[in-house]
């Protein structure tokens, strides 16, 4: 599996080492540059696109990679080391789906675990914020029966139906080409909508809504 290409933007040099010797330690990931602005870091990769930029600087550095890459080139998905993570205002700045908001504070672990994870297209945010946009957005679906569940996406069907067929973490890391961490985001996700406590019981809570057939 190919490593992830990491770019950094931060306004403070410490902060933009501190990132780079964090991104060059882990195997998974691959360091491509950094700036103290988005135009500046865009003419310092010439014209080669991220997978993930991290940033401690505010929402609107989206805005600025959008423009400023390739025409019709999707922007990298985004982790934003911010003062406030729980503010819901920063999510309407931000133009690309996959992110990570991350509090300044966040663990070296924490901020590897997230970059990986946008750039398998998921988002991380914090529970409380998450509460608050899954209680005005989540989209819901209801059985004949009148029980109500929450979709699940093509991949976390694909990951379901490889739990239906008993494959561990690894093996469905492997298939699908993506990360052991990757897969635990998917999991979690796959229990959460279905309301499921454990591996076997997502299995049947996914058969009894149509998701899988064994």
């Amino acid at each position: 599996m190919a490593p992830v290409r990491v770019a950094v933007i931060a306004a403070s040099s410490q902060v933009r080492a501190s990132l780079q010797t964090l991104v060059e330690a882990s195997p998974a990931l691959e360091f491509t540059g950094s700036a103290a602005d988005a135009e500046t870091l865009v003419d310092c990769l010439a014209g080669s696109v991220p997978d993930v930029v991290v940033t401690d600087i505010e929402p609107e550095v989206s805005d600025a990679l959008k423009t400023l890459f390739e025409p019709g080139h999707a922007p990298p998905a985004l982790v934003l080391l911010s003062d406030d993570p729980d503010s819901e205002s920063i999510l309407d700045a931000l133009p690309t789906d996959a992110v990570a908001i991350l509090s300044h504070n966040a663990m070296p672990a924490e901020i590897v675990v997230s970059i990986e994870a946008v750039a398998a297209g998921l988002c991380v945010l914090s529970p409380d914020i998450l509460a608050k946009l899954l209680a005005g957005r989540k989209p819901r679906h209801t059985t004949a029966s009148g029980e109500s569940f929450e979709a699940l996406t093509l991949r976390e069907i694909e990951v379901l139906a490889m739990l239906a067929d008993g494959l561990g973490n690894k093996e469905i890391a492997r298939q699908l080409d993506i990360s052991d961490n990757t897969v635990k985001f998917h999991l979690s996700s796959i229990f959460g909508k279905l309301g499921a406590t454990n591996r076997t019981e997502a299995v049947m809570l996914g058969m009894r809504h149509g998701f899988i057939m064994v």
